[in-house]
């Protein structure tokens, strides 16, 4: 309790400031600092960017490839068994990247075949285009500037 007739202390607030170098400024950061960060970001993004998506386009070509020699190895188990092809046979899912199909459609009685991994959404963007692989291993690309090797090791 205070005494009678004296007056209440004024009660003073901390000083606000985190800048020991200025007292009493308020801390935060400035708009030039701000747009400094972002226009660092900025340029960062546009370099990377590009770079994961064509690492993506690359990987996804990978799980193609994949599929496509799963599915020759499946017809080559086929044919030592039977003496022939069956194009009815070995068909995986297709994934959200590319359609597999092979040639002849539903003959399962052929000497010869052609499986082919087709882009789809994001992936037409890639420069292999399809990808095929026919009974005798030979492989095939549709892109018009398309490295085959390239393109089937997946850099």
């Amino acid at each position: 309790m205070r005494p009678p007739g004296m007056a209440p202390a004024p009660l003073t607030m901390p000083s606000q400031s985190a800048n020991p170098c200025h007292p009493g400024s308020a801390s935060g950061f400035t708009l030039l600092e701000l747009l400094t960060v972002i226009a660092i970001l900025g340029i960062l993004l546009t370099i990377a960017l590009p770079s994961y998506r064509s690492y993506l386009l690359r990987v996804h070509r990978t799980d193609a490839v994949s599929e496509l020699l799963e599915l020759a190895q499946c017809q080559e188990r086929w044919f030592a068994q039977n003496g022939r092809f069956d194009t009815t046979r070995c068909l995986p899912a297709n994934s959200d990247y590319y359609a597999i199909r092979i040639t002849p459609e539903n003959d399962s009685d052929t000497l010869a075949y052609v499986a082919w991994a087709d882009p789809l959404g994001a992936q037409q963007a890639d420069i292999c285009g399809s990808l095929g692989l026919d009974q005798t291993g030979l492989r095939r690309v549709t892109g018009s500037e398309a490295d085959i090797g390239r393109c089937w090791r997946a850099r």
